[in-house]
Order: C-alpha cells, then sequence, then structure tokens
C-alpha cells in the first residue's frame, strides 16, 4: 500500500499481465490510482487500461503510444484486428519500439480512416 497526503492507493501485483521481463505488472483500479502511483514515483509513467485484464497499469513515457479505441475493419495477416494509433508520430514510436527487438514494421495511414497501423509489408 502507497500513502499520499490525500489518499490511500492500494497497488496489488498482476497474476495475468507481465513485464517484458516477465515479472507482474502493478494493477490499479482506477486511471486516477495509477496516476496518483505515477505521480508518487516521480518517474515519467504514464497510467493506461489494459486490454487484457481491464485494469490499470503504468509504462514509461518513451514507451507509450497511444491507440484509438475505435475499430475498423483492417486485419493482420493472420486474422486480427490491427491496432490504430492515434497519431503517425504514435505509430512510428511503436515501430522503433519493435526495431529493438529485430522486428521491421513500416507505419500507413488507414484506409478507412481509423489512425495508422503498422505493416511488416512494402
Amino acid at each position: 500500500m502507497k500513502y499520499s497526503t490525500t489518499q490511500f492507493v492500494i497497488i496489488r501485483k498482476s497474476s495475468t499481465c507481465m513485464s517484458r521481463f516477465e515479472k507482474p505488472l502493478s494493477e490499479y483500479e482506477s486511471y486516477s490510482d495509477a496516476l496518483e502511483s505515477a505521480h508518487y514515483t516521480g518517474k515519467n509513467l504514464v497510467p493506461y487500461q489494459c486490454k487484457k485484464c481491464g485494469k490499470y497499469h503504468l509504462k514509461p513515457q518513451e514507451f507509450y503510444c497511444e491507440k484509438l479505441q475505435t475499430v475498423c475493419s483492417c486485419r493482420s495477416h493472420e486474422g486480427n484486428l490491427k491496432d490504430s494509433y492515434k497519431s503517425y508520430d504514435d505509430a512510428q514510436k511503436m515501430a522503433n519500439i519493435r526495431a529493438i527487438n529485430g522486428v521491421n514494421l513500416n507505419v500507413y495511414k488507414c484506409p478507412e480512416g481509423n489512425g495508422y497501423h503498422l505493416t511488416s509489408h512494402y
């Protein structure tokens, strides 16, 4: 449990969501709890709602890319719905992050007008 001057923020470790180092992520019940914890750490962290568990986690600003909640019908070569990024810069940031792990991706504008997607083709 973490104490702030305004409230208590309960931090739990996730049983389903892991970091890239296979450690459980901290999870928060609300965006405001996650934001309070981010401010408390003094680090440049951004709260986001996880699609997997529905809770909120924190991510370093340099690895945060804003995805759109709206869904288009664009699909990957595996048949999965594609993530849509709010801006070209957010999509490019994700492509750069993936390039660190050897995955080369290109950014393109969604043909349905739903932001930007990534592709391994071009």
